[in-house]
């Protein structure tokens, strides 16, 4: 399918190189270092790309995500973002029809899967924590984010999903699902209950402005941002969509030690102004991130054993302390 999807773009592939299979089935893709047509000078000469077939490795991922229209525009913001900023992203390729999706039929089946073709960006990925100085740089790439869309007007017909409390209300009915086999517990499961009608209360009861809410990347964690000559660089936006802006911030902070979580909030700072009761609303929306991810996790049996360990950790670490009014996140 990759190599078909390829025929529909003026490179010449000389290797694929299989990434991963999550949001999206992924593959760089190496072109030949002699190529000199007048495509390649249109990519400022470019020698990577990514290619991605967009098909979600999980049953929970509704298929919304796999429509047209809701493809063409992530890869819109991501054109206005390469063209507005000197951000680097993986901003994507015309194909030979002129469009940004190329649709490929699947073997033997009258279905077919949409594919897309990105620039690649250099850069290296972390193998552990970053550093507090790459913390704040990921805080200020969020924040620039997060600028270039209170301001962005939508193009027509443009379309994401959303993170609010409809859909944070539906990923708690998925971890239901585990209570009947025994993956979560009932009392457990009571705890997310309760913290998520607290949840509940703050979502509902936040304004929906230009200033707090508005695309947001929804998945910058550590395989979804690089750095580049200590540059931090944000790729992998298949999961954007409209949510607050401090849902985006809770979502990588999660994946963030108490130090750098601080760190990453100076750099935020630096480009862009937080209100000043942010931190309680940050405290609810990390706990609804992270459920959030545990649903995300409900269809894949392999995950299932570390799920329930997680589960019993953020019931008793975190929601306690939460249904108590006690600060965590900079807590160790």
């Amino acid at each position: 399918m990759a190599l078909t999807a390829l025929a529909d773009y003026n490179i010449s592939a000389t290797q694929l190189v299989f990434l991963g299979h999550s949001e999206n089935v992924t593959f760089r893709v190496d072109t030949s270092s002699s190529e000199n047509s007048a495509t390649s000078k249109e990519f400022d000469g470019q020698k990577l790309f990514i290619l991605r077939i967009h098909y979600p490795i999980s049953r929970c991922c509704d298929r919304i995500w796999q429509q047209q229209a809701v493809i063409e525009s992530e890869l819109m913001w991501l054109t206005a973002l390469h063209e507005d900023t000197d951000l680097v992203v993986p901003y994507p390729v015309h194909n030979q029809s002129g469009t940004f999706v190329t649709s490929v039929a699947i073997a033997q089946t009258s279905k077919t899967l949409n594919c897309t073709l990105l620039n690649w960006v250099d850069g290296s990925p972390l193998n552990s924590q970053p550093t507090l100085t790459q913390a704040w740089r990921v805080g200020e790439l969020m924040a620039r984010l997060h600028q270039h869309a209170s301001f962005w007007e939508l193009p027509l017909g443009f379309t994401r999903p959303k993170y609010d409390w409809e859909q944070l209300h539906a990923s708690l009915m998925e971890l239901r699902s585990l209570v009947d086999v025994g993956t979560i517990s009932i009392a457990d499961f009571a705890v997310l209950e309760t913290v998520m009608q607290r949840i509940g209360d703050v979502m509902t009861a936040l304004e929906k402005t230009r200033s707090n809410w508005g695309l947001i990347h929804a998945d910058l964690n550590e395989n979804n941002y690089i750095f580049y000559a200590g540059e931090a660089r944000a790729i992998d936006f298949s999961r954007c969509g409209f949510g607050y802006y401090l849902y985006d911030i809770a979502s990588t902070l999660k994946h963030l030690f108490p130090e750098n979580r601080k760190s990453f909030l100076s750099g935020y700072h630096n480009v862009r102004h937080l209100s000043d009761d942010y931190q309680n609303i940050l405290e609810a929306l990390f706990i609804a991130a992270i459920i959030d991810n545990f649903a995300f996790l409900t269809s894949q049996p392999n995950e299932h054993n570390s799920l329930s360990q997680d589960i019993l950790y953020v019931t008793e670490k975190l929601c306690s302390k939460y249904l108590k009014g006690e600060t965590f996140l900079f807590k160790s």
